[in-house]
């Protein structure tokens, strides 16, 4: 596999580890107001006060409300990145494994961060929305390379449809809140179980381009 995620391009990182403390403070409670009131409805002083620190002061470590959006956009890619990297390196079942696990991940412990990204790439600038893009594509690359090794049968055609259903499949809870009478962890076995069956009925499928 070929496939890579690109670096983050607004993630510089902070001198000390209060600095990082203070920087994820930041951006959980940026990502849940932009979440609700949208990017242009979320000012610096709201996430300022739902941080705990003046408007002002997230300026210490955010040069603007654009840069902070990014940084939120990346904690996507810093989850799939290394996954993306990692699976080349695996056995053709243990890397699907790993990207189920992954996506279900995102779709449960990132699920503002996937709303942000669909209703928000608008605001970001032309070379990050590049970039997104290009991760994406990456990204579906390294599904649908491995599905065929677990199913060399497949065209390429197919083993690309394929991953896109499966990981719609996987991230559709990220689009409605999740039940209280299901448990994070319930909710991950449903998924992966679901997951494995989908892809279960391609075992028989004829090749096709």
């Amino acid at each position: 596999m070929t496939a890579s995620i690109e670096p983050t391009l607004a993630d510089v990182g902070s001198p000390t580890e209060r600095g990082r403390r203070r920087r994820s403070q930041i951006l959980d409670a940026a990502t849940e107001l932009i979440r609700r009131n949208g990017f242009p409805g979320t000012g610096i002083d709201e996430i300022g006060e739902a941080a705990g620190i003046t408007g002002p002061g997230i300026y210490r470590h955010f040069s603007s409300k654009d840069e902070i959006l990014l940084a939120i956009l990346d904690r996507i890619w810093d989850l799939l990145g290394p996954v993306v990297s990692e699976v080349a390196s695996l056995g053709p079942e243990q890397a699907l494994r790993r990207l189920i696990d992954a996506h279900i991940t995102l779709a449960l412990d990132h699920r503002s961060e996937l709303l942000i990204l669909v209703r928000e790439l608008r605001h970001v600038p032309d070379d990050y929305r590049r970039a997104v893009q290009r991760n994406d594509g990456r990204y579906m690359d390294t599904w649908a390379e491995t599905i065929r090794r677990v199913y060399p049968h497949l065209g390429e055609g197919d083993a690309r449809a394929a991953a896109r259903a499966v990981t719609g499949l996987i991230g559709s809870p990220a689009a409605e809140p999740r039940s209280r009478r299901v448990s994070k962890e319930r909710y991950r076995e449903i998924l992966a179980a679901m997951a494995w069956a989908a892809l279960a009925g391609l075992e028989d499928e004829p090749r096709r381009s």
